[in-house]
């Protein structure tokens, strides 16, 4: 490749996940040589094939007389706080399994009475570090619903951007640091590093992705205070959210591979029972995690005021978490309850992932939540293309919307990572005269206590006693338990030889595509581009070469509805002349994308146009100084004639 010329590469896992090109963020200029793109099959380096579970015997563990015993965990490894759970044996039975809370009591719903609204969502969030923005929007819509504040959609689409990088934060967190030790056999993430480095660094990396989100939109990405009641005090600008929706973009073959992962783990054979799942319901037909009802796996709906429906809070004498019973019944809140709930209305590729993976298994046993949290995060990184578009749609910046009433009562519904998560507030004459609070461990501990002493009691049946510490707490880990809340490289595919041609006329078929040429006609099988465009021009078909777009005229030239398709010379190591149609998308995955053009197409393009762009290529057989083109690039070239002409 000659000095200066831009170039597409994509390079190890680790170094891509970890760079991201600015190249070409200034002013355009459209001066292109050939595009390379080092294509590597992923197949070649699998994640590790995972072995089943080989739980070390820690013996009985246990106290008290021959035929009663009690194991314990009084601090459970890798959750979030401080918490155990026991389980008393008595004979061949075990009598009880208790999950227990060690960490005293918050007191935040004593502490915001007699305080302002305004004081109110800033103080709340402080519950928990992992779950803040959840809490300050939970707090912030039950204070809108209390004093009848409306804010306009785009206000609720940041929120939800917002909304996405904590979902995205704490489930990379869990999935990979927290839980998957426990089924790679290693006592934490650190020495799994030793040998799977880069599930270690691509989770780190994801986790720091969210956290930038959520100080892009609240100020910080811990207790953030630029959420308020009504609005934002500050809106991020055009520049951040497209760098945002950039880096989405060359997450997504990790994401895919997360999945898949997480989907496919040999997850422990725990005896499976039905369990109840609830989760908030969106106000529109699609997947989300806010709402005024909660929608019970029974099919019930309640709405928001009357949450207590559901909860039916009681106090436990071994814990400082209240409990929670529907029915009489314990039941599950989470992304195990979501995927279960309304898995069916995922859309793109985490509705066919979901369509893939989900069975059975998924509606009886809990472990399952790694899985549903993976697939939530592949959810989210295709949400968040989506929410920069709609948001860059609107042109102005809402201001924070005013209110006057002083006296009401609401509650605000949202879906924190772990589980639905309620903030409920009765204000008069402008202060807090009542809070209440309900976390999803909370909501939660009574199921991990029933999953608990079904384990528990067949491992005991099985003679395998030894096994139950183990188990407990792979279980009570798998449900991701918040304790303090409860007080690069792409995988670029290309298609086969002769397939190309019958995907670029069923492209043809469904639109008309517009062709852009890329490519230095003085420069020998480069000027592939622009020597094709000149042809289908001759031919009225709607091409343009690279240099002739600008941000000015780029709007006139494709439709919202209009497919396009790059035509450049393409070095993806096959023979001088090889056709190659590959998506737009698995070449903007890279992360490492040092190719001028890249910005310019993120940031122009919506993420729908480039879900269904193509990068059309030819194999060059030489870039030199030349005038004209090979004689298999030639022929390359009449063959695309041919078939476009038709």
């Amino acid at each position: 490749m000659a000095a200066g010329r831009s170039a597409l590469a994509i390079t190890s896992p680790v170094s891509a996940v970890g760079v991201l090109s600015r190249a070409g963020t200034g002013p355009l200029s459209f001066i292109f040589c050939k595009t390379k793109v080092l294509v590597e099959n992923l197949s070649k380096k699998r994640w590790p094939i995972l072995p089943a579970l080989n739980y070390p015997n820690f013996g009985n563990n246990s106290t008290g007389e021959t035929k009663m015993k009690k194991i314990t965990i009084d601090h459970l490894p890798r959750v979030e706080g401080n918490g155990g759970i026991t389980a008393i044996i008595d004979g061949q039975a075990v009598s009880e399994v208790k999950f227990y809370i060690n960490e005293g009591p918050r007191l935040i719903e004593r502490l915001v009475i007699g305080r302002t609204p305004e004081e109110d969502v800033s103080l709340t969030p402080r519950i928990c570090a992992i779950c803040t923005v959840s809490h300050k929007l939970a707090a912030v819509r039950a204070m809108e619903n209390a004093l009848n504040v409306q804010v306009p959609h785009q206000t609720n689409l940041l929120r939800e951007l917002m909304h996405m990088g904590e979902m995205i934060e704490s489930h990379s967190l869990h999935v990979y640091y927290l839980a998957l030790p426990d089924y790679l056999g290693f006592p934490n993430a650190i020495a799994m590093a030793s040998k799977h480095e880069f599930e270690v660094k691509i989770a780190l990396e994801m986790k720091n992705f969210g956290n930038h989100i959520m100080k892009v939109i609240n100020g910080r990405f811990v207790h953030g205070e630029n959420t308020v009641i009504g609005g934002f005090g500050k809106w991020p600008s055009r520049e951040e959210l497209l760098w945002i929706k950039s880096r989405a973009i060359q997450f997504m073959p990790f994401v895919y591979k997360t999945v898949n992962l997480f989907c496919t783990l040999n997850y422990p054979d725990i005896p499976e029972a039905e369990t109840q799942y609830a989760c908030c319901l969106p106000p529109h037909e699609k997947y989300g995690f806010w709402g005024d009802e909660i929608l019970v796996s029974n099919g019930d709906r309640i709405f928001r005021e009357d949450y207590r429906q559901l909860t039916n809070e009681f106090v436990v004498p071994h814990s400082y978490a209240r409990h929670s019973r529907y029915q009489d019944k314990p039941y599950s809140v989470g992304a195990l309850a979501r995927v279960n709930n309304l898995g069916e209305r995922l859309e793109g590729e985490a509705g066919r992932m979901f369509r893939k993976y989900f069975n059975d298994h998924w509606k009886k046993n809990p472990l399952y939540n790694n899985a549903a949290q993976a697939l939530e995060i592949l959810y989210c990184f295709e949400r968040l293309p989506q929410l920069v578009d709609e948001l860059l749609e609107i042109d102005n910046t809402p201001e924070i919307v005013s209110y006057q009433t002083q006296e009401g009562q609401g509650t605000g519904l949202v879906e924190a990572p772990r589980g639905l998560l309620i903030h409920h507030y009765r204000v008069e004459q402008g202060l807090v005269k009542g809070a209440d609070i309900i976390t999803p461990t909370a909501q939660n501990a009574e199921d991990i206590e029933r999953y608990g002493m079904i384990a528990a009691q067949t491992l005991l049946d099985r003679g395998e006693e030894e096994k139950i510490r183990d188990r407990l707490d792979i279980i009570v880990r798998a449900y991701d338990p918040c304790i303090s809340c409860s007080v690069h490289l792409a995988e670029v595919k290309t298609v086969e030889e002769t397939a190309w041609e019958n995907q670029l006329a069923e492209i043809k078929r469904q639109a008309s595509p517009l062709f852009i040429g890329i490519g230095n006609i003085t420069q020998g099988d480069d000027g592939i581009g622009p020597t094709l465009i000149t042809k289908l021009k001759e031919l009225g078909i709607k091409a343009v070469c690279s240099s002739e777009l600008d941000t000015q005229n780029i709007k006139s030239l494709v439709n919202s509805d209009q497919p396009f398709i790059f035509v450049d010379a393409l070095d993806a190591g096959k023979k001088p002349g090889a056709i190659s149609l590959i998506p737009l998308l698995a070449v903007l995955y890279s992360s490492s994308l040092s190719h001028r053009l890249a910005p310019f197409i993120q940031n122009e393009f919506s993420y729908s146009q480039l879900k269904k762009s193509y990068l059309l290529g030819i194999q060059p057989r030489s870039i030199t100084k030349q005038q004209h083109l090979s004689p298999e690039v030639s022929q390359a070239l009449q063959r695309l004639i041919d078939q476009l002409e038709n």
